[in-house]
């Protein structure tokens, strides 16, 4: 029996490779060939092109009395992505030897590590084979041991919830053209010859941009007076309760001074904020210049060579397993970063940061830290 192990892409593989002992082979009495995928192998075509041709004129013309589309009049059909033709070939060639297809792809939050596999088993009609899946957090070589030798048996493509979640998903999106083309029109017809790119998170953000705009043009600066505290060492308190007069003889005299009363005193706590994810760290640097395309070809490369964790999670938390990981690691870490260790007093889990929920966990240092990295450079990458 052969086990034919897919990987996302070939930096992937090369990892597998490096834990398993080598492109193929035998691990833990198993028989396995490592292959792999570049991404999306496939794209959806045209929409003029999934649809019967007596509709194609329809749905290829950008006009508004063409909108909306009917969904149930696409096929979805997919063609192959450009200069992936010996990826497919081989991909192809490593299946038709395997008698078990592992699924090896990333675990996405979106599901999109399913959908690039389904898509290409989809198009290369190989669905009567064995699937199974592996499922790691990491590409640490103990990672991917254990998530090959845990191998969970899959069905059928229709039974895993994240390929039919990303599945829906890229369809969403796909539909979401028709709001390009009805944005398009709208704009010419105004006078303005320009495309205007709209979709799922474009439209939302276009969105929010255009309600601050709107209320930044209509703000209209209004003095008023309200009753508040100064304390002795000046500082104000408002209550947002207390009401507000246009003119300072309105105001209500209420209030006279009085000593203040000390009700009681607690010592309270503020918890470190949460940790970075991609989108925050890129927001930081680029005050500094530093584009956010180069901080994600940076920390790709820095996650393929194991020094931090898997760049596009979703968790703001990390796992009690992997704060366990990291534990031992404080010191080297903040030897890295040049923190004085001294002031590192709390190294027991926080429960703001550390729970057991989570997928890929939230983007930190991985276990291969050694007290100095080779410095960054734009050449690095």
């Amino acid at each position: 029996m052969v086990a034919t192990i897919v990987a996302e892409k070939p930096s992937a593989a090369r990892a597998m490779a490096a834990a398993l002992g080598g492109p193929k082979g035998q691990y833990q009495g198993v028989d396995y060939e490592i292959t792999n995928l570049r991404g999306h192998l496939y794209e959806f075509v045209a929409p003029d092109k999934m649809v019967d041709p007596s509709l194609a004129d329809k749905y290829q013309k950008w006009d508004l009395g063409n909108l909306p589309w009917d969904p149930d009049d696409l096929t979805w059909k997919r063609a192959p992505q450009q200069n992936v033709g010996d990826v497919i070939k081989n991909l192809r060639t490593a299946v038709q030897r395997g008698d078990e297809i592992v699924i090896a792809t990333d675990l996405d939050p979106s599901g999109e590590g399913d959908l690039l596999f389904w898509e290409a088993i989809d198009e290369l009609g190989f669905h009567g084979k064995r699937f199974s899946r592996m499922e790691f957090m990491d590409e640490a070589a103990a990672s991917i041991q254990k998530a090959f030798t845990s191998r969970r048996p899959v069905k059928s493509m229709q039974d895993e919830g994240d390929y039919r979640k990303a599945m829906y998903r890229t369809q969403f999106d796909f539909l979401s053209m028709q709001w390009s083309r009805a944005a398009t029109n709208m704009a010419r017809s105004s006078g303005k010859d320009t495309v205007l790119r709209q979709g799922r998170l474009k439209s939302a953000m276009t969105q929010l941009v255009g309600d601050q705009l709107k209320a930044y043009n209509d703000y209209v600066k209004k003095p008023f007076f309200q009753n508040r505290f100064r304390d002795e060492n000046d500082v104000m308190y408002t209550n947002p309760e207390e009401p507000r007069f246009d003119q300072k003889g309105q105001v209500p005299q209420q209030y006279v001074a009085s000593p203040v009363v000390l009700d009681s005193k607690t010592m309270k706590q503020t918890a470190p904020p949460k940790l970075l994810d991609l989108a925050a760290l890129s927001s930081m640097l680029v005050g500094k210049g530093v584009k956010a395309k180069f901080v994600l070809e940076t920390y790709q490369k820095m996650y393929e060579a194991q020094v931090v964790s898997y760049p596009r999670t979703e968790d703001k938390t990390i796992t009690p397993e992997q704060f366990n990981e990291l534990a031992p690691l404080v010191d080297k870490i903040a030897a890295v970063v040049g923190v004085d260790t001294a002031l590192l007093t709390h190294r027991t889990p926080r429960k703001t940061h550390v729970k057991p929920q989570g997928a890929h966990g939230a983007n930190r240092p991985d276990r291969r830290c050694r007290p100095r990295w080779p410095r960054l450079s734009s050449g690095s990458v």
